[in-house]
């Protein structure tokens, strides 16, 4: 995890007092990232499950900005087409 990524995204979204927009996309094998979009500028950062973790109980304990953890749209993964022959 990196510590960076989550201050990063903190300073950037509550110097603005704002919540960020997230969305969740996973690989078929189910290995997630997340996307948190600055609805301000447009600013997005990348962060693991671990990262976004962090972000969540930090958004928590601040309440006036971050992100909101029921405010999330989770993309499922799509099944591979059949291989053509």
């Amino acid at each position: 995890m990196d510590a960076r990524q989550v201050e990063q995204v903190l300073a950037h979204l509550c110097g603005k007092g704002l919540f960020g927009d997230v969305r969740q996309w996973c690989e078929s094998r189910y290995d997630c990232v997340y996307v948190v979009t600055c609805p301000d500028c447009g600013c997005r950062f990348v962060l693991s499950e671990a990262e976004f973790n962090e972000l969540v109980e930090r958004s928590a304990v601040l309440q006036v900005c971050g992100v909101s953890p029921a405010s999330f749209e989770v993309r499922t993964p799509y099944p591979r087409p059949p291989l053509l022959s």
